[in-house]
């Protein structure tokens, strides 16, 4: 699909290309200006929120009114849903071209643009694995505004982020009969080729002999051996310290273990490589976007399946800083392999700041219900910032406490640690306060998805992995590390 930016002088209908025309409820509108006759008028008066009128004029040309409802409480999550929706009925109405007029709409130009092409994409994107897509294809999407040529960065910029999260969509839903640890890194070294990316793939025998013993004992009970996927991307080659840590979730699938999940719950675990696919979504961007920040990135990839190799609840794992861990619940298992990405981050690299992305615990999703995402962080100074960063991105998120009084909750009896807390109670706070154990001093945010991994009807998005997380990564990479990338 081919999305492109139009001046806007005068408004011509084409019949070719219906236009789509917002408004508020009760506004006027210029009826002479669009070619349409008066008792239009009256209807598209009474239009309230969410309805749409389709108009003829005499020559045939198409106008679809689509009403945002009252003007006052329109911002920019309400737009990213509506142009959405506006891609979604029109192509159920199986247009091949269109025109959206984005002229008259209370946001800024810059955000209008950019967003209208990222959540086009978002809205194009249908995984289809073994079915035929029965809907017409959209080709081209027209958005028209005044001073287009002003814009074009923005356009082009709301584009590589969609196919950004896109690509991470497409990861996260493939089946993990298609997509186990070797493949995954294959696809990695395929996709992050070039003179701006250093890629390293650890295997079994290198995770032995360097002590990451909490990927390695996760994996041991696949054929499909675990595998430490390390990206390196240089935007400001003439340095070689690394001003960001990136680690994502990469359980390819997650059966639970020997202590092994119902059917129910093993339905959406090949989405439990959300993460993962949320920083090499975040990866790909940022390089096509350019920016001047060097980044380290590691992605543990394993599957958590039961067999006579599985690892085992009372299992003593020594892991990659040294610090002990007692298994108590297999099912426990994205922090113990996060905690040996995390420790090598911290420990091999020592980035300005780390941010890791997990489908972590289904406790954050059942505080928080399928549209935000659970963050933590050990620099309280930031949390404001973060929550307007999310705001930005169009990542929401919310900040839950980390408390130091729930390292308690994790302390062993044999081990320094144990994978779960004690008592069953507070889970995302004390899988969190576990991966702080492995982070050291650096500033650190744990990004918990486990809530938004996958797409809600109100979203107007296609079912399946949703790409959270990969435009909040973005996001803070393009402005919040502004503070740290030159000191």
């Amino acid at each position: 699909m081919e999305i492109k930016l139009n001046e806007l002088k005068e408004i011509k209908l084409k019949k070719e290309a219906p236009l789509v025309f917002p408004l508020f409820e009760g506004e006027e509108v210029d009826l002479k200006e669009l070619n349409l006759s008066k008792p239009a008028e009256k209807i598209l008066k009474n239009l309230k929120e969410g309805e749409n009128e389709i108009i003829l004029t005499e020559k045939g040309e198409r106008v679809i009114f689509t009403c945002l409802g009252k003007k006052e409480k329109f911002n920019e999550k309400r737009f990213r849903i509506w142009i959405r929706k506006v891609f979604r009925e029109a192509k159920s109405k199986r247009l091949e071209n269109f025109e959206i007029v984005l002229e008259n709409l209370p946001l800024k130009k810059s955000f209008l643009v950019k967003e209208a092409a990222c959540n086009l994409l978002l809205a194009n994107y249908r995984f289809f694995k073994g079915k035929k897509e029965e809907e017409k294809e959209v080709k081209e999407v027209s958005l028209l505004i005044k001073n287009s040529k002003s814009y074009l960065k923005e356009l082009k910029e709301g584009e590589i982020i969609g196919e950004a999260v896109n690509f991470a969509r497409e990861l996260a839903n493939l089946p993990p009969s298609e997509l186990y640890p070797q493949k995954l890194a294959e696809k990695v070294k395929k996709e992050f080729k070039g003179n701006s990316f250093k890629i390293k793939v650890f295997d079994e025998k290198e995770l032995e002999k360097l002590g990451f013993e909490g990927i390695l004992r996760v994996g041991q009970g696949s054929s499909h051996p675990p595998r430490l996927i390390v990206i390196k991307y240089f935007g400001r080659k003439e340095r070689k310290n690394f001003d960001l840590g990136l680690a994502g979730k990469g359980v390819i699938f997650d059966s639970g273990g020997l202590n092994i999940k119902n059917w129910e719950g093993m339905l959406e675990m090949h989405l439990d490589k959300s993460g993962a696919a949320a920083v090499l979504g975040a990866l790909r961007a940022i390089s096509k976007l350019k920016l001047p920040l060097n980044i380290v990135a590691a992605i543990p990839a394993v599957e958590n399946l039961p067999s006579g190799k599985s690892y085992h609840p009372r299992d003593i794992l020594k892991l990659y800083n040294g610090k002990t861990v007692e298994v108590i619940h297999t099912d426990a298992e994205g922090r113990l392999i996060l905690a040996d990405a995390l420790s090598f981050l911290s420990k091999d690299f020592k980035p300005k700041f780390i941010l890791d992305v997990a489908t972590l615990c289904k406790g954050t999703l059942v505080a928080l219900g399928q549209q935000i995402m659970a963050v933590f962080t050990n620099q309280e100074n930031l949390e404001e910032k973060l929550k307007q960063l999310g705001e930005k991105s169009g990542d929401y998120l919310w900040i839950f406490p980390l408390w130091e009084e729930y390292q308690e909750e994790i302390k062993s009896d044999f081990a320094e640690l144990r994978n779960i807390g004690k008592g069953g109670y507070g889970d995302p706070i004390n899988a969190t306060i576990f991966l702080k154990n492995f982070v050291g001093n650096l500033p650190w945010i744990h990004i918990d998805i486990a809530p938004t991994m996958s797409t809600v009807e109100s979203q107007a998005l296609s079912k399946g992995a949703s790409g959270s997380g990969t435009r909040f990564l973005i996001a803070f990479a393009q402005e919040f590390l502004k503070e740290f990338k030159n000191g």
